[in-house]
Parts: structure tokens; C-alpha cells; sequence
């Protein structure tokens, strides 16, 4: 291995050091092991050593010897060849990197043995593993394509080649014979001309590639068939009588289209296999289940991954003076949806950059096309800062309320507040704005308007979703402040796949003096809609300050019913157990989800459980389509320690996931506020099992002041096949400029491990799960102290929607402190 010096340069145009072991790429990019704010262009930093994903080996002799201080990612270096800068103090230019798994180049540029070297001389082998070859979709030519090609990767996701798009679907193959063993077969690649379907053909077979080649020269449906190479990658090859495969491997199925524009489609997913018949594609491969290729087994364990990055927005982006304070880099406020066709396609959204008194400069989304092991990143156009203007809609200076939703087709849709101004203030504009994707999230439509409110109206806590059930039906909910003293809930719906959206209009009004915040529409699977929301009585009955509610509607949005209480909401908010500073967080808001059977749950912060004292995490439920719920029942591990922001999911086999955060790790010291973040899980909403999303606490006291110290209002939970997927934001420790990231959390092992304990007769330690038997409990009985409480937990909750509020009866929240 090339060893680093110095480094100067931090750009995507020159990578900063070389090295030889196989599958580098051909795009550098910051090590995603570091905190990239860290690092600034123009100072230097010394790195000692590293290898790269590709070919980490799992030796512990390679492992004691080198004392790993990183591991370089994938599309790190070019492997075409590049000019490193060494702080201008050094060059080094090499033409191309070995790509056969065995080779590395020395300083000369000479091949050598690719072994790991440290500065004290002693090196050890680092065999490279298996690379992936990922798949393409190409929705014009409706063809797919498999490489592991870095070459080709970084031509499709940039754009250079046109109409391709990852589905999200990949296997492992080998780079060279060398790195496979005798094992693996060459696989050869065919390019298909366009007369014959401008596509490419694979063969892990000698023999079927010799035929081919040899039919090039005679056969006319063979005509200009171009031989590209030998060995594109290195693959397993099945029995070829019984098509089984070898030990440690799952079988790869090839479809052909059985068209005149020829294309194969290469899948390990059985499923997909079983969709493309079903489409008329033909399966060729050998025995009865036609397996053509046999790839590495590589069993994917938990990953939690940071999402967010740095802020993309430009200095004075809104084109406005400041008001308030800015948290430049700080994200907030996520939400995630798992593409229904294709589940590997998982779109992301939060605030990006938010502003101590209201909004954030902008929205920012992300797309992952690999179940959320890796993400990029798009601006949709709700904002100056992210691109709107005029033109396209979206000339506001701050956006806030991000929502995502697929449709059952896999058109993604998010929607969004646009603001300019003071709310409900002479002057100032907002509208609910919707984007809408078919691609996945790599590329988004110009906003559409569905209301505009200007002075004394004000649109807020919107939320968009999907029908499962009818890929035209897509309905979005908010509540709509007016200068009456009324918050209704509005809604607009578009029954034409989002090519046109119908007039905003109220579906409930509680009244003067009366509103509704949080709406939340999810649909049941007799196709009725249930839509879940907080309302606010400001002048209370018998202390009734807040009530869950869900009005019904069973012909898609037009009619709506009378709405149905839940409970009697008694939530007192959180604070700092030490110094007092209020944390914005879920009181009064709840989160509502629907399980595959029609099953009904909501979860909230409530007191009632500590009588008054702190909130807790409540739990409702509804097997009747939301006509009758359940007492409210607390869920959260520890009582004694006040427990926030819950987010509720259901799993496609029922299993309900819930997270929330916590001080049960909280110290008597007042400069920090450790603080946990769990998943809680349950089959029959009664016995709930409990493990970290996050390993140890992080200190939710360098979080952005917003009115109290603020993740945002709501953090997300999806679902993988049996994994949960929390999607959510956590303080940083390590930098004043970057308070808060957004993070994904593939939490497979959390619904596994304990599983396995389980059925092998061990029982997990307490510090690993916990137990948690559901405790219900009536209203806590109404005191001044109580009244008091509950009408300030609500005042805050409304003066927090208003740009500039400060909200009453609460200690003032200092800034936050600096790490």
C-alpha cells in the first residue's frame, strides 16, 4: 500500500492517496468513518493507513498488525488513473490500479504483492472479498443491467448515461479468479446492438460464451454482437443437471424478455424471479429451477448509517435579513417510506438548517436504492434556499414539515410548509406545497400548490399519504389557522395519480376557539380512510385541554363522519431534569399506524401513569376500524424518568415497533443532557420487548434551540421485511457547527438476536432487551397543579407554531451550550 502524508486538497475532482488491492472506483469521496464537517479545505491532515471495503480481510493477524485507523469506502480513488497532491509537497501520478484482487502498484508504479504496510516496514495480505454488481433500470427502453464496473457505476448514478436509475438490488461476484479461488467461473459479457435490443448479455458458462461468440460470425440473430470481454466479473456456476449450488452461495436466476429488443434481467431474489414470469419473461438457467449463476451468501447484519451531510445552501439564501438564530448543518424533523415495489428504495426527508423561530432554510431528501446502507441527496424546490422561485412555486424563504409517502405503483410524494414572514402576520405568505417523484426520489417535480394563505392565515402540520390500495389516490391533511379563532382540518386529495390536485377544503371544524393540529391519514383495507389528529380546547371542560380524535371517511375523501375521541390527552411536556430548559417535543401530538389485518394504534406522551409527575409513552389500539380504542397504556421501560417523541409502525407480519427517547441515563450534571433513544416491539400490544436504536446516550443539550431543545416534532419508523427501520436525528458532540444528523438504523438484530437466544434457551441479559408488560391506567385526577400544567404543555404547543412566539409558562431556554 501508497501510505498518505499530508493532505490538502478536499474536492471530487482529486482523490489524496493511492493504493492497489482490487475494486476502487472511479469517484473519490470523504471516508464516510469520519465526521466530514471536521475536515476543511485548505488545512492538512495525516492518515496512517487503511484498506478498502473491497478488500478488508477478516484476519486477525492483519488486524493486530496494521492497528486500522480507517477503512477507505468504495468510490474512493480512480482506478484509471489520477495525480495525487500531497500538500504540494509531494506528487504522485499513476496510470491504472490493478483491479485483479492480487496485484497493488508501488511508488514506481510497478505491480506488486497487494499487502497492507505499516511505517515500521511489516505488512500482512489483504485478499480481496467479493464486490457487488449492482442492477439498473432503464423505465424508457424497459431493460435492466447488471455491473460491478466502477467505471459504469459512476457513469449511471451521475447522470452521464441517461434513464437509469438503480433498482436497489444487487449480489456479490469476484473481480479476478485469484479472488474467487478455483471456484468461480469467468463470466463473460456481450453487448447486444440496437437492432438486436441494445442491451448486454452475461454467461458464467465456457461453454454457452463459445457458442455465442462462434454465432456472431454466422448466425443473422447474432449479427453485430459485440464480445466486450471475457470476464466481467467471476461467478460460481451451478450443477448443471440439478442447477444446485455450492455451499455458501444462493442461486442467481437470468429472465429473458422473449422480445425482439432482447434483455435479461439477472436477480437472486426468488420473488422477482416469480414477478418477471409472471410478466412473460422466460427463465433460462439449469434444473428444475433454472439457476444460471450461484453468488456469495453475504447475510446483511445491523447498520446504522448517517444520512445528512453537510448544508448544500449557500450564504443569504433566502434573500432576507436574519431573524433569529440559524443552525447551519443542523437537521431535524425526519420522515421515511419504503417503496412498496421495491423495497430497497427507501426515501428520506427532514429540515435542513433550522432556525430557532420557525422553519428551516430548506428541505433536503434522500434516496436509497440498497435497502439504506447508502443515500443521496435532492433538493425539491420547496424553498429560495433550495432552488423556488417565482417560476417554479417555491419562493419562500423557509420550509418546514416534511412528509414522504409511495404509492402501491412506486411514485413517491412529499409535501411541505413554504412560508415568508411572521405567521398569521400583515405581510407574511404561506402555501402547502407537493412534489411528486417517479424515479424514486432521484428526481422531483415542480411543486404544486394546493393553498395559499397570507396575514392571518396559517397552514400547518401537514402530512401526505398514499392509498395502498389505488395508485391514483394520494390525499394530503393540515390544519388551517384563520383570523376566526378556528384551526380546521383541510384536505385535498388528487384521484388522477397527482396530475391534478382538488381545491383545499375543511373536513372538520371544532369551532371558535378550537383547533385541530397533527392530522394524520393512514387506510384500512377495506379502502376507508381514518384520519388521527390533537384537538386543542383552549377553554377547557374539566381540564380537558387536549383530546385525540379520528373523523372516518369510506369513499376515499369525500364525505367525512363525525369524529370519534380516543382519550383525553395529559400530556405535561419534557424538560431538563436539572436546569429546567424545556425540550420541544411530541406533547400533544400523537402517532397513528395501520396493520396489515386493519388493526388500529396510536401512541403518545401522556402523565396520567405517573400522576401528572412526567410524561410517559401511552398506547392505544382499535381492532374495529378505530370505532372503539382501547384505555391508554404505558409502554416504556423505565417510569421513574420522563419518555418523549414516540413513533408507532406495524410490520407486515403485525409485529407493532415503537421508538421513543428517554433520560433514564441522565446524570446529575447540568452542562449535559444524556439521552437514549429506544425500539420498543410488541405482538399483541400487551408484552413489549426493548433494545437501543442507539448504542449510549448522546447529549440532547447541543441540540438546536427552537423554543426548546428540538429534534423536531416527529421522528419516523419503517419497516424491511422483519426489520424496523428507525429514521431519526440525534445531537452531535463533536461540533458547535453541526448539532444534529439524521441517522437510519437497519434494526434486523434487535427483532433477531434475542430470537435466537431465545430458541437456544439463553436469556438475554438485561442490558440488552427488556421486558415491559403494558400498564393501563385512567385519567390522573384533575389538581390546580395538574390544570396548570395541561393548559401550559398546550399554550407551548400552539405558541411554537408562531414565527417569533415565546411560549408561556415554561423557563426560557438558554442557547444551547457549546460542546
Amino acid at each position: 500500500m501508497v501510505l498518505s502524508r499530508k493532505l490538502e486538497r478536499i474536492s471530487d475532482s482529486a482523490p489524496w492517496f493511492a493504493t492497489g488491492p482490487a475494486g476502487f472506483p472511479a469517484r473519490p469521496t470523504v471516508p464516510p468513518h469520519l465526521h466530514t464537517r471536521a475536515l476543511r479545505a485548505g488545512a492538512s491532515y495525516l492518515w496512517a493507513i487503511g484498506v478498502t471495503e473491497n478488500t478488508l480481510p477478516d484476519t486477525e493477524a492483519l488486524a493486530k498488525l496494521l492497528r486500522l485507523t480507517i477503512v477507505l469506502p468504495n468510490q474512493f480513488l480512480a482506478t484509471d488513473g489520477a495525480t495525487l497532491n500531497y500538500a504540494d509537497v509531494d506528487l504522485l501520478t499513476y496510470a491504472a490500479l490493478p483491479t485483479d484482487g492480487v496485484g497493488a502498484i508501488n511508488r514506481t508504479g510497478s505491480i506488486i504483492t497487494n499487502a497492507a504496510t505499516n511505517f515500521a516496514g511489516a505488512s500482512a495480505m489483504a485478499p480481496a472479498l467479493a464486490v457487488t454488481s449492482v442492477e439498473y433500470y432503464n423505465a424508457t427502453l424497459d431493460h435492466y443491467f447488471i455491473t460491478d464496473l466502477q467505471p459504469d457505476i459512476d457513469a449511471l448514478d451521475s447522470g452521464r448515461i441517461d434513464g437509469w436509475a438503480r433498482t436497489g438490488l444487487s449480489f456479490k461476484v469476484f473481480p479476478s479468479q485469484a479472488s474467487g479461488s478455483a471456484g468461480v467461473n469467468p463470466v463473460c459479457r456481450f453487448y447486444i446492438p440496437p437492432e438486436h435490443g441494445n442491451s448486454h448479455f452475461f454467461s458464467a458458462s465456457v461453454t454457452e460464451c463459445a457458442t455465442i461468440l462462434q454465432k456472431t460470425a454466422s448466425d443473422p440473430n447474432y449479427s453485430g454482437y459485440a464480445y466486450e470481454t471475457p470476464s466481467a466479473f467471476f461467478i460460481a456456476l451451478p450443477d448443471t443437471a440439478t442447477g444446485a449450488c455450492p455451499a455458501g452461495t444462493i442461486a442467481v436466476y437470468r429472465l429473458w424478455n422473449q422480445r425482439a429488443d432482447s434483455n435479461h434481467r439477472y436477480t437472486s431474489d426468488p420473488a422477482i424471479k416469480a414477478q418477471m414470469i409472471a410478466k412473460g419473461y422466460l427463465a433460462e438457467g439449469y434444473g428444475p429451477d433454472a439457476v444460471i449463476m450461484c453468488a456469495v451468501n453475504a447475510s446483511l447484519a445491523d447498520a446504522t448509517v448517517l444520512v445528512s451531510s453537510s448544508s448544500p445552501f449557500a450564504p443569504g439564501c433566502d434573500g432576507l435579513p436574519a431573524t433569529g438564530v440559524l443552525y447551519l448543518n443542523a437537521e431535524v424533523e425526519p420522515m421515511v417510506a419504503v417503496n412498496p415495489r421495491n423495497p430497497n428504495n427507501i426515501i428520506g426527508v427532514w429540515q435542513q438548517d433550522r432556525w430557532s423561530n420557525g422553519g428551516a432554510q430548506g428541505l433536503v431528501t434522500g434516496a436509497s436504492f440498497d435497502g439504506g446502507r447508502t443515500w443521496v441527496k435532492r433538493m425539491p424546490t420547496f424553498s429560495r434556499c433550495s432552488g423556488g422561485n417565482a417560476a417554479n412555486g417555491g419562493d419562500y424563504a423557509r420550509a418546514s414539515d416534511p412528509w414522504v409517502t409511495f404509492a402501491p405503483d412506486g411514485t413517491a410524494y412529499q409535501i411541505a410548509i413554504s412560508f415568508t414572514g411572521e405567521a398569521q402576520q400583515s405581510g407574511s405568505i404561506g402555501s402547502v406545497l407537493v412534489s411528486r417523484s417517479a424515479d424514486g426520489g432521484l428526481t422531483w417535480s415542480t411543486p404544486v400548490t394546493l393553498i395559499t394563505g397570507a396575514g392571518a392565515f396559517f397552514d400547518d402540520k401537514e402530512s401526505i399519504a398514499a392509498d395502498p390500495y389505488d395508485a391514483n389516490f394520494v390525499y394530503a391533511v393540515w390544519d388551517r389557522l384563520t383570523p376566526l379563532n378556528t384551526g380546521p382540518s383541510y384536505f385535498s386529495r388528487t384521484i388522477d395519480a397527482g396530475l391534478t390536485w382538488e381545491t383545499a377544503r375543511p373536513i372538520y371544524d371544532p369551532g371558535v376557539n378550537h383547533q385541530t393540529i397533527n392530522n394524520q391519514i393512514v387506510v384500512l383495507p377495506d379502502g376507508s380512510l381514518i384520519n388521527f389528529f390533537t384537538q386543542f380546547d383552549p377553554a377547557p371542560r374539566d381540564g380537558e385541554f387536549a383530546m385525540l380524535e379520528v373523523v372516518r371517511s369510506t369513499d376515499k375523501g369525500f364525505s367525512w363522519s363525525a369524529p370519534t375521541v380516543i382519550t383525553v390527552m395529559q400530556s405535561v411536556g419534557s424538560f431538563d431534569p436539572q436546569t429546567g430548559t424545556p425540550v420541544r417535543d411530541g406533547s400533544n401530538l400523537g402517532s397513528i399506524a395501520v396493520g396489515p389485518h386493519g388493526e388500529l394504534v396510536a401512541v403518545w406522551q401522556d402523565a396520567r401513569f405517573t400522576g401528572g409527575q412526567r410524561d410517559a409513552i401511552a398506547f392505544a389500539r382499535s381492532l374495529d376500524g378505530g370505532f372503539t380504542w382501547s384505555s391508554p397504556a404505558r409502554i416504556n421501560a423505565v417510569p421513574s424518568v420522563q419518555a418523549f417523541l414516540p413513533t408507532v409502525h406495524i410490520r407486515n407480519d403485525g409485529t407493532i415497533g415503537v421508538t421513543y427517547y428517554d433520560f433514564r441515563n441522565n446524570t446529575v450534571d447540568p452542562t449535559t443532557l444524556p439521552t437514549d433513544y429506544w425500539l420498543t416491539r410488541s405482538a399483541d400490544g400487551v408484552t413489549w420487548r426493548e433494545a437501543h436504536v442507539v448504542a449510549s446516550p448522546f447529549d440532547l443539550a447541543i441540540a438546536p434551540n427552537a423554543m426548546g431543545l428540538f429534534l423536531g416534532d416527529y421522528q419516523s419508523l419503517a419497516s424491511l421485511g422483519d426489520m424496523f427501520v428507525p429514521f431519526y436525528v440525534i445531537a452531535n458532540t463533536s461540533s458547535a457547527g453541526n448539532r444534529t444528523d439524521v441517522f437510519s438504523t437497519l434494526a434486523s438484530s434487535i427483532a433477531t438476536a434475542f430470537a435466537k437466544k431465545a430458541a437456544a434457551g439463553a436469556a438475554a441479559p438485561e442490558s440488552e432487551e427488556a421486558v415491559i408488560h403494558a400498564e393501563q391506567a385512567d385519567a390522573a385526577p384533575m389538581t390546580p397543579e395538574l390544570r396548570r400544567k395541561l393548559h401550559e404543555s398546550v399554550m407551548r404547543m400552539i405558541e411554537r407554531r408562531r414565527l417569533g412566539a415565546t411560549p408561556r409558562g415554561a423557563i426560557p431556554a438558554p442557547e444551547p451550550k457549546e460542546p
